[in-house]
């Protein structure tokens, strides 16, 4: 299969006409019908528009190469995000982070006014 076979064959299964695909890829209806009769090539800067038309690769276009299917081996992260943060769970540390924060506040705030009043009863060290 050709890169003028591939552009109508992608263009037909997204029921465009050629008028359409050129108005989207800002290139002349002739233009087009010259892609797909091998007249000529579209420039590169007009594969990367089309490849964004169709939503296939540039590598598709131009070589027929499919992307390379992906793994969805799921990573420990991916596992914990799904199981751990849900939006109750989310709510639920956003809370306790918050007790947390506001207690160690307390605890700073208690040590600073202890240590002041130290300060002021023996003097200070020098």
């Amino acid at each position: 299969m050709t890169i003028a076979d591939r552009i109508q064959s992608l263009r037909k299964s997204k029921g465009m006409s050629q008028e359409e695909l050129a108005d989207a890829a800002g290139v002349s209806r002739q233009a087009v019908s010259k892609w797909e009769s091998e007249q000529s090539t579209p420039d590169l800067d007009k594969v990367i528009i089309l490849s964004e038309i169709f939503d296939v690769t540039t590598d598709y276009l131009l070589r027929g190469i499919e992307p390379a299917e992906s793994n969805d081996h799921k990573t420990m992260a991916d596992v914990v995000d799904s199981k751990l943060l849900t939006e109750k769970n989310s709510k639920r540390a956003k809370s306790i982070l918050k007790w947390v924060l506001i207690g160690l506040g307390a605890l700073l705030a208690i040590d600073f006014v202890s240590m002041l009043i130290y300060f002021l009863i023996n003097g200070f060290p020098g």
